[in-house]
């Protein structure tokens, strides 16, 4: 490999070197980035020819006119994701010591207009779900009130194993997820079971007692039985979501997404006062407390009148 190489080269080069070093999900991932936006810009320029120039203009394109079915431009996540993969392919060429360390702090994105909506049930919906989840009550609608009172997501719910709930300790253990993967080069998928999102989304969840009363209706002796369908087979994300929305349409409920649910227990926590940041940040697995906080921050406006009012004793 030298600085003439083509960029599509160097690409497949480095994503066959990670493979065995990301998980499958994130190789699918990457993948995908590679053939759908990289390699049909870059692929057949040099690698020793590609500038921060070259880099910002690419990122104006994808803003203006990215998208694949050409109606208008990728959003801001989308760009940096795309760019996160150039990145890593570029300094893999530089510690291979074929082209010089490109500087990317001269790199700029777009900037996000307003403020991204977490968009939650309310309490009145919410209340209307579990009331109808009552009057349906099998391993299916079990499995979203465990959602919706652990935040668990819709791959870790369908990864749960029998072997992965303790009756005695009241908690559930989350150690894999159930994920379809695509591979783009062969132009198939296959569902995967494997670890979950990150280091961290590995946790054990403390259950509240009823919502433990109800798993206990549909606990089997198998550990390998899945709580979802009560077989050592899975039920995979995209099914569980077909069910859901045929649920709350049978039921006369508001259309939701699946992982709305994963937002109202949150957003309900954050409503509870003595509910810390930093337990609800673990329960949900993410990789930090400023993580919750940038997400549910600015979710929880009653709480924020309550605190506002509390200044009235000074007027």
């Amino acid at each position: 490999m030298t600085n003439n190489t083509q960029f599509k080269t160097l690409l497949n080069t480095w994503l066959n070197q990670k493979k065995p070093m990301i998980t499958p999900s994130t190789h699918a991932s990457f993948t995908l980035i590679a053939e759908n936006h990289l390699i049909p810009y870059f692929g057949k320029r040099k690698i020793g020819s590609i500038t921060e120039a070259d880099i910002q203009s690419y990122i104006s394109y994808l803003y203006n006119s990215g998208r694949l079915d050409n109606s208008g431009g990728l959003t801001v996540k989308t760009i940096r994701d795309v760019i996160l993969v150039l990145r890593l392919t570029m300094e893999y060429a530089y510690k291979e010591r074929v082209i010089p360390l490109l500087n990317w702090d001269l790199i700029e994105y777009p900037k996000e207009l307003g403020i991204k909506k977490v968009f939650s049930l309310s309490k009145n919906q919410e209340q209307a779900l579990i009331q109808c989840i009552y009057m349906d009550l099998n391993r299916k609608t079990a499995g979203i009130l465990i959602a919706l009172f652990t935040g668990v997501r819709i791959g870790e719910l369908c990864g749960l194993q029998m072997r992965d709930i303790s009756l005695t300790d009241k908690t559930i253990s989350i150690n894999k997820t159930v994920q379809r993967i695509y591979d783009k080069k062969k132009g198939v998928s296959y569902l995967h079971i494997g670890s979950p999102k990150t280091k961290t989304s590995a946790r054990i969840i403390p259950v509240p007692s009823l919502l433990m009363n109800i798993i206990k209706k549909f606990y089997t002796d198998n550990p390998n039985h899945y709580f979802l369908t009560g077989k050592t087979k899975p039920t995979e994300p995209r099914t569980y979501r077909q069910f859901f929305a045929r649920f709350l349409k049978r039921n006369g409920l508001e259309k939701v997404k699946f992982h709305e649910i994963r937002h109202t227990f949150a957003v309900r926590a954050i409503e509870i006062p003595e509910f810390d940041i930093k337990s609800l940040s673990e329960i949900l697995g993410h990789k930090n407390v400023s993580f919750t906080l940038n997400v549910y921050g600015s979710a929880n406006l009653q709480q924020k009148v309550k605190c506002m009012n509390l200044l009235n004793v000074l007027l």
